[in-house]
């Protein structure tokens, strides 16, 4: 009998943990931990329910007798309960925050099961309290469960295999309900969509759902830094399981300062390769680079929009408008909404929208408060309880659960409002047309007034005193602008750098609502602002750029981001997106461009929900890279390359919005309150 399977025919004994090296550090510092992630963490009281109850290590073998382990928490009772589940590869890194702010050893007993907090927002007392067992398992091959991690592959069998393992336990009433974020979601859905069987619920917050489309890629363009970082993170912590030193910096350096130069050096292929050598938990970015295209590889990790339709299972989704999964949340969300809602019960699947970054969930962002923003000020926690309630057949809990299944927070009228489905229903598609001397088109067919403030607008870029009664940037130098067309050039020498968005890289206040006026003020970047808003406009859902675009070199990179502009000319981040010219038929293919030849374009730049009051300002701003976040076009061997964006009677180009009228959406009250 190997070594593995005697540990899993002994489950009360405990694991061996791994140590790090003399004078090697932890894979995560533990020390000057935050007050807010303190506060997100949720961590059970000293003297609360969960202190009563059972805390141990449970051992489970998979299929291939690979031995996964799980930090649990129980009710300390004879009876049988259903079982929240988390699935989570990031454990060895948690462990050592969660035990500096436990004040308990990292080899605790059940220790982990306390991530339930931040990963739902449900503290473990609570859940102990509402009679549900907690079990957080590490993933293969990190923390204190066996064998090697490879990203996605193993996530079906090992979570179809864990779910049947817990049900036939004596403490297990045969239901389990999967919680979790980011990778957590992934764990939920592989294993789901392999089958439902002892699956109660799911929920879900920020989740990617195509992996080249939200999680690799966006618009057939590499997220080149983000890659590059959760690799490398994966070998660190990796690295310290198996008792080895870490990478030096000078192979794989971190953080973002110093990677970004490390990528220029090498390119992301070599670094991709030095990130598999170091260790196998990043060998998977080397795939990704292999495979630019939307191929076999890719197509079997997308979750199928059948598949998900069909999937009957009761589903609680979460995003965030600055969430690096927010188009895949919403993706899942649709499809199984669909499905939910063909079967007559569409309460069965539902989606809240914060104003959050795929790390920060308090409503306070960098560059922007959100006012009743928070998880805690929406009572995320007692809709999850109550939704979990409710799949397992409480009535009165159902009865509590809002009638609308989808909660958004709409920006700038920090306020939650409620919708029957998702986008709204009620929301009117409109364009805002691109124009000559940087002007944005309103599409109330004020075409005319806005010629008429096009000096004004011009004049803002330029850093002069603007019709709006504020200044930009003195530095900026527009882009050369005819009737037409406006053009501008990309220098693969000096790409335009990365401001804020939809993005995990470096810090949490990286992502989210960033002041675009740097970014504005360089002559690489094609800037358009409509007049002074003489109404509040309300944005709520998808958002696309719909453009004639032309380039004098076979490919190039189209970046769209729409900002909104304060009267004081604060330059506000809302959503943005990218597009590869040559994958504009579609992410299996390319088709490169005819040297000065227009083709015409969808850049799909996600969704947002933000409230323009009267006086400010919608922009578009065009640019043809944003680095390090995604990688940067090359395609004339280092010389620059000349962008073109069409705006005439003929070539239309606008950004195509989705809009509502707030006074039909009434502010709703904190959920439970």
């Amino acid at each position: 009998m190997s070594d593995s399977s005697q540990a899993a025919a002994q489950p009360d004994r405990a694991p061996v943990r791994p140590s790090p090296s003399p004078g090697d550090p932890a894979p995560e510092p533990a020390g000057n931990i935050p007050a807010s992630l303190r506060a997100a963490l949720k961590l059970p009281a000293a003297d609360g329910p969960a202190s009563r109850a059972i805390h141990e290590v449970l051992e489970l073998p998979m299929p291939d007798g690979t031995v996964l382990r799980a930090d649990v928490v129980r009710p300390a009772d004879d009876g049988a309960h259903p079982v929240l589940l988390t699935r989570c590869p990031y454990f060895g890194a948690w462990r050592p925050m969660v035990s500096e702010v436990s004040g308990v050893d990292p080899a605790t007993p059940g220790l982990m099961a306390g991530v339930l907090g931040m990963q739902a927002n449900v503290s473990l007392d609570r859940a102990i309290a509402e009679g549900f067992a907690v079990v957080a398992q590490a993933c293969r091959g990190t923390d204190i469960s066996d064998g090697d991690f490879r990203f996605y592959f193993d996530e079906a069998t090992d979570g179809t295999a864990t779910r049947a393992a817990l049900a036939a336990l004596p403490w297990c009433d045969g239901r389990v309900l999967t919680f979790g974020n980011s990778y957590l979601t992934t764990t939920q859905f592989t294993a789901a969509l392999a089958g439902t069987e002892h699956l109660a619920a799911m929920t879900a917050w920020v989740s990617p759902s195509t992996y080249d489309d939200d999680l690799a890629m966006r618009g057939g363009v590499l997220l080149e830094g983000p890659s590059y970082e959760w690799a490398r993170q994966q070998v660190r912590t990796g690295l310290w399981r198996d008792g080895r030193p870490d990478a030096p910096q000078e192979t794989l350096p971190e953080p973002v300062p110093a990677f970004t130069p490390y990528l220029e050096r090498v390119g992301i292929a070599q670094a991709a390769q030095d990130l598999a050598m170091a260790h196998r938990a990043g060998g998977h970015v080397v795939d990704w680079v292999r495979h630019p295209l939307h191929d076999a590889y890719w197509e079997r990790l997308v979750y199928p929009v059948d598949g998900l339709a069909d999937l009957a299972v009761p589903t609680l989704h979460v995003s965030g408008w600055y969430d690096l999964f927010q188009g895949g949340t919403l993706r899942n969300f649709t499809a199984m909404a669909a499905g939910a809602a063909a079967r007559g019960r569409p309460g069965d699947v539902r989606l809240v929208v914060g104003p959050w970054t795929h790390l920060t969930f308090d409503g306070h962002l960098a560059g922007r408060d959100f006012p009743g923003g928070g998880t805690d000020d929406v009572g995320l926690g007692e809709l999850s309880l109550d939704f979990w309630k409710a799949a397992l057949g409480d009535e009165q809990a159902a009865a509590r659960l809002p009638e609308d299944p989808v909660r958004v927070y709409v920006m700038g009228a920090d306020r939650w409002i409620d919708l029957p489905a998702w986008p709204a229903p009620d929301a009117v598609e409109q364009a805002w047309r691109l124009g000559a001397g940087g002007v944005l088109h309103a599409p109330d067919g004020q075409a005319e007034r806005d010629d008429a403030s096009a000096a004004d607008a011009t004049a803002d870029a330029a850093g002069m005193p603007g019709a709006g009664g504020y200044e930009v940037p003195d530095t900026h130098a527009t882009a050369s602008s005819a009737a037409g067309w406006t053009a501008w050039v990309h220098d693969p020498a000096e790409p335009v750098p990365t401001a804020g968005g939809q993005m995990l890289m470096g810090p949490p206040e990286n992502a989210g609502p960033h002041d675009q006026r740097k970014i504005e003020a360089r002559d690489d970047v094609a800037v358009f602002t409509s007049a002074p808003l003489e109404e509040p406009v309300t944005l709520l859902g998808p958002v696309r750029l719909h453009a004639w675009v032309a380039a004098d070199a076979a490919d190039a990179h189209l970046h769209a981001a729409l900002t909104e502009v304060s009267p004081d000319g604060t330059s506000t981040l809302l959503t943005d997106g990218v597009l590869r010219l040559s994958a504009r038929a579609g992410a299996e293919r390319r088709d490169p461009l005819t040297p000065g030849e227009p083709v015409e374009v969808d850049v799909d730049m996600w969704s947002t929900g933000v409230h323009l009051s009267a006086g400010h300002r919608l922009r578009v701003d065009l640019a043809g890279s944003n680095w390090p976040r995604y990688s940067v076009a090359d395609p004339a061997g280092g010389a620059p390359v000349t962008l073109r964006v069409l705006h005439d009677a003929a070539h239309p180009s606008a950004v195509v919005v989705s809009s509502v009228s707030l006074d039909d959406h009434p502010a709703v009250v904190r959920y439970g309150a």
